[in-house]
């Protein structure tokens, strides 16, 4: 299977690399739309990557749409820049482009967390001083088109599923570190409460040691791991439990890790990223997920261009223009990390659908390198080259945008590397 629709962050891509999941869930996805479908309806998926979820389940685009929360004009980003763009001074102003209008602190990619660290290179993002360019495992089959490898790739698991399945390991093979989900759902997994009271321990700590294993046997410096990615989105999370019931399950999932000395600062490889839908950031109720700064290395925001997809109008309102930018997404994620002692920052899902007029997208893209260069607290974007129901973000629809990603893929600042550890 070349392409796929996204139902969800449990999905995974290539029929023919099947293989068994977990027992409750094999063969079944759940269609709970978010925004994209009419009501639940199973059903049966099974590929090389596991079970799939629905629309709007975790990992698929967020349901809220983004536009007249943050206007697509300018906006204020903190930090400096990468590729050596000048520094100092006051929190660095960014346009309606995503482009730098002003200088930010910490203008030397050094200056940042991410950079060399006393303890393991790469500090607590693990990729010094340049950004890894990624995507989903879609993105992968336009690596020829790319010219390039993908230093990361972000793929999503279900507590109870094994890590890695062949997929995941060839990916590791070929040199791609990942940004692994493992995650429950309401009625087919364990609650918040069921994990933070240990009863998932014996399988949450043979995931996270099969993880630490992988990196090491793939030579990988540091790999990502998140628990439950967009727990925010309490539509789709009815029945886990409370904002305050997931941050005790983190801090629970995270000590097994601790205890078993798995972690980046601990000699380990893992490196723990909290994952929210970008609206969280802009309205303030990714505070109430925050599960500490000595929990989450790094700080992530899924955020999609969806041109008015999302609630059935016409693509870009007659396609001259998108109703979001990268800052208007991404900057209050940037601002959150700055107000949480500057942890590192990963886009992680990131699209435009396409539109009647090819540069609209071209011009998303390179808006997004432009926001990347203005945020040195950026350190790691991955394209979502997947789709669902009335929302396209395939890449390779368009020969003009695929050129665009292939062209920022080749930047300098884009070439961070994980492998050789």
């Amino acid at each position: 299977m070349r392409r796929f629709v996204h139902v969800g962050g449990l999905a995974r891509a290539g029929a023919h690399w099947g293989r068994a999941s977990l027992a409750v869930l094999a063969g079944l996805v759940l269609l709970a739309g978010a925004g994209c479908s009419t009501g639940p309806a199973w059903v049966g998926v099974v590929n090389g990557m596991g079970v799939r979820l629905a629309p709007g389940s975790p990992g698929s685009p967020g349901a809220a749409s983004p536009g007249g929360t943050t206007g697509p004009g300018g906006t204020t980003g903190p930090g400096g820049g990468h590729a050596g763009n000048p520094g100092g001074g006051a929190a660095g102003t960014t346009d309606g482009s995503g482009s730098r209008s002003g200088t930010g602190p910490g203008g030397s990619r050094g200056d940042v967390p991410g950079g060399p660290s006393g303890v393991t290179p790469g500090g607590p993002s693990g990729t010094g001083r340049a950004v890894l360019f990624g995507g989903d495992i879609p993105l992968t089959q336009e690596e020829p088109q790319l010219g390039r490898r993908l230093a990361i790739v972000r793929v999503y698991d279900l507590i109870g599923e094994h890590f890695p399945n062949r997929r995941e390991a060839t990916l590791m093979s070929q040199g791609s570190s990942i940004l692994v989900s493992f995650d429950t759902y309401p009625g087919h997994g364990p609650s918040y409460a069921s994990i933070a009271a240990g009863r998932e321990d014996g399988t949450i700590r043979a995931f996270l040691d099969s993880v630490e294993q992988s990196a090491v046997k793939y030579r990988l410096r540091a790999i990502y791991v998140t628990f439950e990615h967009e727990a925010d989105n309490q539509s789709k999370r009815a029945g886990l439990g409370s904002p305050a019931q997931f941050v005790r399950a983190w801090d629970h999932v995270h000590q097994l890790a601790v205890d078993a000395h798995l972690d980046w600062n601990q000699g380990g490889r893992l490196h723990w990223v909290l994952i929210l839908m970008h609206h969280a950031y802009i309205n303030k109720s990714a505070a109430s997920y925050w599960p500490g700064a000595g929990e989450v290395d790094i700080i992530a925001a899924d955020g999609y261009n969806k041109g008015g997809c999302r609630h059935g109008g016409q693509v870009g309102h007659g396609g001259q223009a998108p109703l979001v930018t990268p800052a208007s997404l991404f900057s209050d994620a940037v601002s959150f990390a700055v107000a949480h002692g500057r942890v590192p920052v990963f886009i992680a899902e990131w699209g435009s659908v396409a539109y009647p007029s090819p540069d609209v997208r071209v011009n998303f893209i390179r808006q997004m390198q432009a926001f990347v260069d203005a945020n040195p607290l950026v350190a790691a974007t991955l394209y979502w080259d997947s789709q669902v129901p009335g929302c396209n973000y395939e890449i390779n629809n368009s020969p003009s945008s695929l050129a665009a990603l292939a062209s920022m893929g080749r930047a300098p600042e884009m070439q961070g590397r994980l492998t050789g550890g």
